[in-house]
C-alpha cells in the first residue's frame, strides 16, 4: 500500500482516510455515508479513484472490511486493494475511442443470426427508423427482397457467425423504401475463449458520393459511346482506347497498347520541335484542342477534331 501511494508509514499513521481522496469528493454526503456505513459494520467493495502522494491519481479494486469484536461491534476497518490504474486507464481510453466512433459513425449491433440488438442515433437518422421499430427484427429489413433471398446473403451471415470480418460498400433500404449506400464494416465480437457472440457494424453514409459517382460514370459512358477515346501516360504511351477510336484508326487494342502516340503521326511531324512541345505542354497539365492530321493503319490519312485532356491527381 505504501509503495502504491508513495508514502511512508510515518506520513500516514493517524491521518484521516480523506488524505487519499480528492478534496471535492471528501466534502460530499456520499463520502460521509460511506464511513457511516463502515462504522455500522457494513462491508463495501468496488473500484475507487484515490489520490497518491503529490496528487498522482490511482485506481484500486478494493474491499473495506469492518473488523468486529466478540460482541459483534465494529472496532476497525481493514482494506484489501489491488492496483488497477493501468487497466482502468486502458478501459477509459477504449471507452473514449468507442464514444468517438459512436459520435462520428452509424453503429448497430446484431446477434449471430442477424437480429438487431441495438443501434445508435446516427444509424437511426440514416435509415429513418426509431429504435423500437428495428430492435428484435432481422437485418434483412435493410436489404431488398431480391438480395435477402440470394445465396450470397445467407453466406454473408454464415461468415459473420464464424467470426469472419466483412467490409465494403453496401446498398441498404431505409424506412419507406429509401435507398441508402453505406461504407461499412461488420465486426464479430468475441468472448474470452475466442468464440463470436454478436456482430457490431460501423457505417458511414456514402449515398451522395455514390450518386455523384454514378452520375459521373454515366456521363463518361455517354462520351465513350459517342466519341473516340484514347488514354496515354505523360510520355505519350498508349494505356487504353475504346472501340470507336480503334475503328477510326483501323487498329486492335493489342496492336497499339504501350506504343507511342507517334504511331499515329507522320515521321516528319513526330520528329519536329512542334511535336515535342505538344507533349511537354500536356505533361505540364495544359489542355489542347483543335483539328489534327493523324495516320491510321496502312498509312491511311485520318483527320480528327479532338481535345487532349490532362488528368490530375488529388494534389493537382
Amino acid at each position: 500500500f505504501l509503495q502504491l501511494m508513495g508514502y511512508t508509514l510515518d506520513e500516514i499513521r493517524g491521518q484521516p482516510h480523506s488524505l487519499f481522496v480528492d478534496e471535492a469528493d471528501a466534502a460530499t454526503a456520499d463520502y460521509r455515508h460511506f464511513w457511516q456505513k463502515l462504522a455500522r459494520g457494513e462491508y463495501d467493495a468496488g473500484e475507487y479513484q484515490r489520490v497518491a502522494k503529490g496528487g498522482r491519481r490511482v485506481w484500486i479494486q478494493a474491499s473495506y472490511n469492518p473488523v468486529l469484536d466478540l460482541d459483534g461491534r465494529p472496532v476497525k476497518v481493514v482494506k484489501f486493494a489491488s492496483d488497477i490504474t493501468q487497466a482502468k486507464c486502458d478501459a477509459l481510453e477504449t471507452a473514449s475511442k468507442l464514444a468517438a466512433i459512436d459520435r462520428a459513425q452509424a453503429v448497430i449491433e446484431f446477434d449471430l443470426t442477424g437480429k438487431v440488438l441495438g443501434a445508435n442515433a446516427n444509424f437511426l437518422a440514416l435509415t429513418g427508423y426509431a429504435a423500437d421499430e428495428i430492435v428484435g427484427r432481422h437485418h434483412r429489413m435493410f436489404v431488398t427482397p431480391e438480395d435477402a433471398s440470394a445465396a450470397g446473403y445467407l453466406a454473408f451471415w454464415e461468415r459473420l457467425a464464424r467470426g469472419e470480418f466483412v467490409g465494403g460498400e453496401f446498398k441498404r433500404v431505409g424506412k419507406d423504401g429509401r435507398e441508402v449506400w453505406i461504407q461499412a464494416t461488420y465486426n464479430p465480437v468475441m468472448d474470452p475463449l475466442g468464440r463470436p457472440v454478436k456482430v457490431v457494424k460501423y457505417a458511414t453514409d456514402v449515398t451522395q458520393a455514390k450518386l455523384r459517382s454514378a452520375d459521373h460514370e454515366s456521363k463518361i459512358a455517354a462520351i465513350d459511346r459517342s466519341q473516340a477515346v484514347i488514354e496515354f501516360d505523360l510520355d505519350g504511351h498508349v494505356l487504353d482506347a475504346n472501340r470507336n477510336f480503334l475503328k477510326a484508326m483501323g487498329y486492335t487494342l493489342r496492336e497499339i497498347r504501350n506504343q507511342h502516340h507517334s504511331l499515329f503521326c507522320t515521321p516528319e511531324y513526330s520528329q519536329g520541335e512542334e511535336y515535342r512541345d505538344f507533349w511537354l505542354r500536356l505533361s505540364e497539365g495544359e489542355f489542347i484542342s483543335g483539328r489534327f492530321h493523324r495516320r491510321g493503319k496502312f498509312d491511311r490519312d485520318v483527320w480528327i477534331q479532338a481535345s487532349y485532356n490532362p488528368i490530375f491527381d488529388l494534389n493537382g
